[in-house]
């Protein structure tokens, strides 16, 4: 599963505007995750606590995806399984439209 869920996340490692790519549980747990630099981990910690409740309005509200903006740089929270969450930083809104297109056909199915 694991090894899935690394090859899930691969193609951001060459996209230059990807600053993140983190799959997490519904609980917040880190299940798979690739950072381009330890600058981003405090963001990645305030990302694994808000998950558990974007991951809750996500699934009862039936959301695509769900997107925060801090400062140039974005973030894009997208289901990819009833319980797995996709969490990927990116360094400027164009990007973050590219990477919406790019999430949106990824699924795990559990």
């Amino acid at each position: 599963m694991r090894a899935d869920l690394l090859e899930l996340i691969e193609p951001f490692r060459t996209d230059e505007s990807v600053l993140f790519a983190v799959v997490y549980s519904i609980d917040g747990t880190v299940l798979a995750s690739h950072i381009k630099s330890r600058e981003w981990i405090p963001t990645l910690e305030w990302a694994e606590k808000e998950v558990e409740v974007v991951a809750r309005q996500v699934l009862e509200e039936n959301l695509n995806s769900v997107e925060f903006r801090l400062g140039k740089e974005g973030i894009l929270i997208r289901p990819i399984s009833r319980s797995m969450l996709l969490v990927v930083g990116i360094s400027d809104a164009a990007s973050l439209y590219k990477v919406r297109i790019d999430t949106e056909s990824l699924r795990v199915y559990d």
